[in-house]
């Protein structure tokens, strides 16, 4: 069965028994791994992955203790597999963050300057992470879906654009115009429940709602796509989190749906 690394990092054992001497590797989040059966044995997962074409195998732990990794809950390590496309969205994300060194490779120096100057250059802007008052984060959120679009042409349809504002506003004139072709369709956040591959919008500076968003497209803002949704929160990953490629959480209603904690007011639902 295949599954993905649903934490940040997951230790892949030589026996399923917790001991320094049985760690083997580490596993990243959205890591891809063949299980060997349905279901865990002993509270543990014989897995099978590939990493640069080199086959490796081993044990990990199916259910992860509280800790600060874990938000002090108990979680599972592992996911289930979503749709391709939204796992090939997911994938770009994880890439980019692993890219930036999960989070510590900072915007102004070196190769991560450059890595952003890229980002700039897909969309037709001569920046780099040097230009530290230029927010970049929309086009990092625009370079990963674009990086998903060489493999599923519906990501082509993004309007990848330098500011988040642009994009949502078009998500939701997608929705109402019933475009089954979009990548993505705007709802509110009580409409519909987080799932892997969407993405979390909030506004930044100053407080603005799905109204704002439906009625302009130029607006202080904020996207993150979501990769692991867990039972209280889920974990996103987006650019320009602090001068990085970064990963937040956004916590959960009991209900499921999104909470407008940390200014979230729109889920931009993968229609994949």
């Amino acid at each position: 069965m295949i599954k993905y690394v649903d934490v940040e990092a997951l230790n892949l054992r030589t026996q399923p028994v917790v001991d320094p001497a049985t760690k083997k590797t580490l596993l990243h989040l959205g890591q891809r791994l063949e299980t060997v059966g349905d279901l865990p044995r002993d509270g543990w997962w014989q897995v099978r992955t590939t990493v640069d074409g080199v086959a490796d195998e081993g044990f990990v732990k199916a259910i992860l203790g509280a800790s600060p990794s874990t938000g002090f809950v108990e979680r599972p390590s592992l996911r289930d597999a979503v749709s391709d496309r939204r796992e090939a969205l997911v994938a770009e994300a994880v890439k980019q963050w692993q890219r930036f060194d999960g989070g510590q490779g900072k915007e102004h120096r070196d190769p991560y300057s450059d890595f952003i100057a890229e980002m700039w250059q897909a969309i037709g802007q001569d920046l780099s992470g040097r230009d530290r008052d230029v927010p970049w984060s929309a086009a990092a959120i625009s370079f990963m879906v674009r990086q998903a679009g060489k493999r599923f042409e519906a990501y082509r349809q993004f309007r990848f654009a330098p500011a988040h504002s642009r994009y949502i506003h078009d998500a939701i004139e997608q929705r109402r115009a019933a475009n089954a072709a979009a990548p993505f369709w705007g709802f509110e956040l009580h409409e519909r429940r987080p799932q892997v591959g969407d993405l979390v919008g909030r506004w930044r500076e100053t407080p603005r709602d799905f109204a704002d968003a439906e009625a302009s497209d130029s607006f202080k803002s904020h996207t993150d796509i979501v990769v692991s949704v867990g039972t209280d929160e889920v974990t996103a990953i987006g650019g320009n989190v602090s001068d990085s490629i970064g990963i937040t959480t956004y916590r959960k209603l009991p209900s499921g749906f999104l909470s407008e904690d940390k200014g979230v007011f729109i889920l931009m639902a993968n229609n994949g």
